[in-house]
């Protein structure tokens, strides 16, 4: 019985020892990672939009057709978690969930259902 009691001490703690999860990633700093110039590409209108996301929690942004600039606008912006609030300069405010993988951020509507996506053209620095 002794025998059995010495067993079970030796093999209990490394029974009850959990281990790591073996995806040891590092977390992304989402908002790090937003920094910098953004541009969505309409292929078959020959338009694109870029946007600019600064440090300061400030950005631009401006429509391009055929090379010729015919929109812009500036915004606010913050992040809480993955939602990004954008406050564009005259009232319009957006909220969208984002996640941004190899270049590429994904812009979901607040309910995480696809929306479209931005390649990065320029990194902040």
């Amino acid at each position: 019985m002794k025998k059995i009691l010495l067993l079970m001490a030796i093999i209990l703690p490394f029974v009850l020892t959990s281990c790591g999860d073996d995806k040891d990633e590092p977390k992304q700093n989402l908002e790090q990672e937003l920094i910098g110039t953004w541009v969505l590409a309409y292929d078959d209108l020959n338009m694109y939009q870029f946007m600019v996301f600064n440090a300061d929690h400030t950005g631009s942004g401006n429509q391009v057709k055929d090379g010729i600039v015919i929109g812009e606008f500036s915004f606010t912006w913050s992040l809480s978690g993955d939602v990004l609030t954008q406050s564009r300069t005259g009232g319009n405010t957006f909220k969208n969930k984002i996640s941004i993988k190899d270049d590429i951020l994904y812009v979901m509507d607040e309910d995480g259902n696809p929306g479209f996506e931005m390649k990065r053209v320029k990194a902040q620095g």
